[in-house]
């Protein structure tokens, strides 16, 4: 069977795996698609190395391993984060690479302010406490605004608004060496900024966190 033949068998594999991968309700099985993604990548990794049949299947079983692994770590943190943020205004994405935690301004800060609302503090050591207890992951904090205002005041804004967030999750334990924090103002809104709904959603503060085993 030549290499081209091959590409082919394993897109359509990964069509038919991908379509098993919802649970019955119809949300994404996070695990099994990273069971999916791991296992294409470690065959490709085996075809690469190895060049025949045998590598490329060894590949992949070692990737579906990895990645249903990683996703199922995935899964556990997200329910775990869901359950200890209930009620709090936060949310929690799962975008089957990384975990999104979606901070509002309206229960983090105060308006105009970056001085992360007392009220807010026990969310963010939850937050920390699963940080520190799934470790294998790096965490980015991420501050953005509306577009109200000059350019300049909204970076600082959201920049500081992050640098908040993160020094809240170091003093509840978390390690800062595998934190980073940037703020991107106005420039990457979830919706339109044309309504004080939409301005209101825009203005958030994200915690990604990346597995990196």
């Amino acid at each position: 069977m030549c290499y081209h033949d091959k590409v082919i068998i394993a897109v359509a594999a990964a069509t038919f795996g991908l379509s098993g991968c919802t649970y019955n309700e119809g949300t994404a099985n996070q695990p099994a698609t990273g069971a999916v993604i791991g296992g294409l990548t470690g065959a490709a990794a085996g075809q690469i190395i190895g060049g025949d049949t045998r590598s490329t299947l060894i590949g992949g079983a070692i990737g579906a391993a990895v990645g249903g692994a990683i996703g199922a770590q995935m899964a556990s943190q997200e329910r775990e984060l869901r359950q200890s943020l209930a009620g709090t205004g936060a949310d929690v994405l799962n975008a089957g690479s990384q975990l999104r935690v979606i901070l509002p301004e309206a229960v983090t800060f105060r308006t105009a302010s970056s001085v992360v609302d007392p009220g807010f503090r026990p969310a963010l050591r939850a937050i920390s406490d699963s940080l520190q207890r799934h470790p294998n992951s790096t965490v980015r904090v991420v501050g953005h605004t509306d577009n109200v205002g000059s350019a300049a005041y909204n970076n600082q804004l959201s920049r500081d608004r992050a640098m908040a967030v993160a020094m809240e999750l170091v003093a509840a334990g978390t390690s800062a060496s595998r934190m980073t924090v940037s703020g991107r103002g106005y420039y990457e809104p979830i919706t339109s900024n044309a309504t004080a709904a939409g301005r209101a959603q825009n203005r958030r503060v994200e915690i990604i966190i990346t597995p990196t085993n």
